[in-house]
């Protein structure tokens, strides 16, 4: 009787030590890490839309975006008061487009730096000459890199200016220049390649730049080019859908790139038309220029790594030593979990995403597919799965 007692015991006080031991592990099995998604919310593509000068149709054109969803980078020249002969077609104060703008940055857009006086004057001739030279140097200072960007800081309420466009696409090969804009903190500076030759008309970037300060895009949706004279590219919509549906398929970013004064608004003209063809995707990110180039280091910069179990919990650190001002927005990481699991970032629960349309870079939550989980998250942070 004694011995059928001692070996009940004995048997009871083994599961109890198996349960404590063998419990954890098999929550930690039941949650493992796959990776980082190449697009925040595991997007298949992206599309990003950049917009040049300020004229009054920069608020036509942002009325369109908000109509369609898309999101986009206004890059604005903000000079107060440009004198008329030096203003572009349709051009008004800057001052009169900040609330605007402010309204942009609370929907999601971003604005870029397009210098204080736009220059402009150096005819597209010999970008090798000494001359070309001496025009980008005396005019890449810091009264237009660094003064169009704190006027964008003051006035729009956007944390921080990642991006810069080269007025009439100047100087973007000179490493000088380059060196200059990256000291003024900029991280990524788009040009706009031999106007003049056409060869604006379709870059044909379909991802990154390789070099971020001499950045082009895929293809420019306008009926004429940003300076007076320049020769007007045909509009045929079926061509322009069709280049956004070729990088779609590709799974690549496309970034198309207007000036106002080159376009027409309403339903029937050829750039809401385009803008309809593209939007409301669900497996589409829409993003401004500047942050989608952030993600792409913050992507790069962070690490992931399991943290020891606590009560049975699967953690994990999600950290990187990138600058929070800059590097402010979110990543998406792949997880193998159950479909009850719920995941906390710093101990706040994250909520299921019910959003259609992925048009945001910097919110948290998570989506599941089956057993796939993928949760967007701002780096240095620990995730806990319960």
């Amino acid at each position: 009787m004694r011995l059928a007692t001692t070996h009940a015991l004995l048997v009871s006080t083994i599961c109890a030590l198996l349960l404590v031991v063998i419990a954890p592990t098999a929550q930690t099995g039941a949650v493992q890490f796959v990776g980082k998604t190449k697009y925040l919310n595991n997007a298949r593509a992206v599309v990003v839309h950049s917009i040049d000068d300020s004229t009054k149709l920069v608020v036509d054109t942002a009325d369109a975006m908000d109509k369609y969803g898309i999101k986009g980078t206004f890059f604005i020249s903000t000079e107060m008061d440009p004198p008329p002969e030096e203003r572009f077609f349709n051009q008004l104060q800057v001052w009169l487009l900040w609330p605007r703008m402010r309204k942009a940055v609370e929907n999601g857009h971003e604005v870029g730096a397009h210098a204080v006086t736009h220059p402009c004057s150096r005819p597209q001739s010999d970008t090798t000459s000494d001359t070309y030279r001496a025009f980008c140097e005396a005019n890449y200072t810091d009264f237009e890199l660094k003064g169009s960007r704190d006027a964008i800081l003051k006035h729009t309420g956007q944390p921080y200016v990642w991006t810069w466009a080269y007025p009439c696409g100047h100087c973007a090969t000179f490493d000088l220049i380059q060196k200059r804009i990256a000291a003024a903190g900029y991280i990524v500076a788009r040009n706009y390649p031999g106007e003049a030759q056409g060869l604006h008309v379709r870059p044909d970037l379909q991802t990154w730049a390789s070099n971020p300060y001499d950045a082009p895009y895929t293809q420019v949706v306008q009926k004429a080019g940003g300076r007076r004279g320049a020769t007007a590219p045909p509009i045929d919509v079926a061509s322009l859908d069709a280049k956004f549906d070729e990088v779609y398929e590709k799974g690549g970013i496309y970034h198309f790139m207007s000036h106002p004064q080159s376009l027409d608004f309403g339903p029937e003209g050829f750039y809401e038309k385009h803008l309809a063809h593209i939007s409301r995707k669900p497996d589409v990110w829409y993003v401004p220029m500047g942050p989608v180039y952030a993600y792409h280091t913050i992507v790069e910069r962070t690490d992931v790594r399991p943290l020891s179990n606590a009560g049975g919990k699967a953690r994990f650190a999600v950290s990187n030593t990138l600058d929070r001002r800059i590097y402010n927005g979110s990543l998406t990481l792949e997880f193998n979990a159950p479909g009850s699991i719920a995941v906390f970032a710093d101990g706040k629960k994250l909520a299921e995403r019910t959003k259609a349309v992925t048009d945001r870079w910097n919110e948290e939550y998570i989506r599941r597919e089956s057993d796939r989980l993928f949760v967007t998250v701002r780096s240095n942070t620990t995730l806990e799965f319960r």
